[in-house]
């Protein structure tokens, strides 16, 4: 919520609606009403998103890990507590929601941010070493390989060790495994597709 209450106020989603204002059907140019209208509508939406995702976002990550997580150490051989997992969920996540709290003196320092670059505040994935214009999957497939979500995975490997009596190997397997598999569903085909012009997700 610290994080939504710098760098949301300080995303242009005006700015951006504006430059994908299309023609009409004849090439008339957008009026300067609709050009307005466009940005107002952008403006709310978008805070509104940014909102919502900073209040939802961290409980329903915790809970959707927790229990792929329950049920890969299941299938491992294990049977770990939901509860116990969601508690190791949380708090190894912790390293997470800290690079957010990082990205508020970029955000202050880089207004006004445009709505793609929101993300992209904290340089602290591989992604960041790719030039502009780069092939969004594999921008996000190097995202994904971020100092502060490796952590997480780590101290989260290391408490479904503990939690389900499994070997350090195995849970380090379990959770990478795991990992992977959102990576690649969660962020490189939602890319791709977004990239091949058919439907990708909104802004993060």
């Amino acid at each position: 919520m610290a994080t939504a209450a710098v760098v949301v106020p300080r995303v242009d989603y005006g700015a951006a609606a504006d430059a994908k204002l299309q023609p009409g059907p004849e090439g008339q140019e957008p009026t300067p009403f609709e050009r307005e209208q466009a940005a107002v509508t952008a403006r709310k939406l978008g805070q509104i998103a940014g909102w919502a995702g900073a209040l939802a976002l961290p409980s329903l990550l915790a809970l959707a890990a927790a229990g792929f997580l329950a049920l890969g150490f299941r299938v491992a051989g294990t049977r770990p507590p939901f509860r116990g997992t969601l508690a190791v969920v949380a708090h190894g996540m912790l390293p997470v929601w800290l690079g957010g709290l990082l990205a508020i003196p970029a955000a202050i320092v880089r207004a006004p941010i445009p709505p793609m670059q929101a993300g992209r505040l904290v340089p602290s994935s591989l992604a960041a070493l790719l030039p502009p214009g780069a092939p969004p999957p594999l921008w996000a497939f190097l995202s994904a390989f971020d100092l502060f979500g490796l952590w997480s995975v780590a101290l989260v490997a290391l408490g479904m060790a503990r939690l389900s009596g499994a070997s350090r190997a195995r849970a380090f397997t379990v959770t990478v495994v795991l990992f992977l598999a959102y990576v690649a569903l969660l962020k490189v085909v939602p890319a791709a597709q977004l990239a091949a012009g058919g439907p990708g997700p909104g802004p993060r």
